[in-house]
């Protein structure tokens, strides 16, 4: 194994270990202090104590939601990163995040959603929204969807669509709390039924990452290196 293939080795090993041992934390911490020792009793046999009861019924769907969320950050930034040839890319760049937040206003405010499967759909179809137009934006003129005028686009459409979010959000109390509540989050009180919502979100998601990823890395390299290598640039970018 070459030193680069083991460095990378270690980090991944490394952050395995972190990982599992903030889940550790995670069940075994909290307002009722549980020993490892009864968390991994409760996850390998179950029990009909207080203990087994809070640990799987309470902060298993918990932990899982908050790993699942991890996850799903992780994968959004590596996606955002490999479009717009930055390190340090995010959501928000693209105006997906505030794309996301204005379905979301919308829906509370002009709809009466108010139920976490309808928070995901408004908000996917924001984000969709909002970065479709982004791109048609950054594609106009020479050069077509450059990592900087994607980045110019994205900025710009963040800022309208803060303006959107504010305005709609400002018109009734009711309609800030509610948002404002969705937009910090909160895995309090969140079950194994909002796990199961929000998994085949993110296998969806997961599946195309995988299926792009040559792409992503061919584009890390420049449009004319990844043209080169056989890759449709414009077909990457907009999936």
């Amino acid at each position: 194994m070459s030193p680069p293939n083991r460095r990378r080795a270690a980090w991944l090993l490394a952050g395995t270990i972190l990982l599992l041992g903030s889940v550790l934390l995670s069940l075994a911490v909290g307002s009722r202090q549980i020993a490892p020792g009864t968390v991994f009793q409760a996850l390998l046999h179950g029990g009909t104590s207080d203990d087994a009861q809070v640990v799987r019924a309470l902060r298993v769907p918990r932990t899982v939601l908050g790993v699942l969320v991890g996850v799903a950050l992780a994968l959004a930034g590596t996606v955002m990163q490999g479009i717009t040839r930055n390190p340090i890319a995010e959501p928000g760049v693209l105006g997906v995040s505030q794309g996301a937040a204005a379905g979301v206003v919308c829906a509370i405010a002009f709809f009466g959603v108010h139920s976490t499967t309808g928070y995901v759909w408004f908000a996917f179809a924001g984000a969709v929204v909002a970065a479709v137009a982004v791109y048609a934006v950054a594609s106009g003129g020479r050069g077509g969807a450059s990592p900087v005028k994607l980045a110019l686009a994205g900025a710009a459409m963040n800022a309208f669509l803060a303006s959107v979010v504010s305005g709609v959000a400002t018109t009734r109390a009711r309609v800030l709390d509610e948002f404002r509540f969705w937009q910090v989050g909160s895995l309090d009180g969140r079950g194994s039924a909002v796990v199961s919502e929000v998994w085949p979100f993110l296998l969806a998601g997961a599946v195309l990452v995988v299926m792009l990823a040559r792409g992503l890395d061919a584009l890390a390299l420049g449009d004319e290196a990844a043209r080169a290598q056989g890759h449709h640039v414009v077909r990457v970018r907009a999936l």
